[in-house]
């Protein structure tokens, strides 16, 4: 798959409607890499991101 498929399937399967992955333009991506791409899409936003307001509940102080 191209580039612009792989993000059309990230957006619609994570929905992620303004996603843009920096990925090279001109590969052609298979099902095996795009599976890779969005596991770690997924690993990424539980590891980092999900839990970023129980971080900040009690304030900067």
């Amino acid at each position: 798959m191209t580039r612009e498929e792989l993000e059309q399937r990230i957006r619609t399967e994570l929905d992620l409607p303004h996603f843009k992955a920096q990925i090279d333009d001109q590969r052609d991506y298979s099902e095996d890499d795009y599976q890779e791409f969005k596991d770690s899409l997924v690993n990424y936003y539980k590891n980092y991101v999900q839990d970023i307001d129980t971080d900040f509940q009690g304030g900067l102080d």
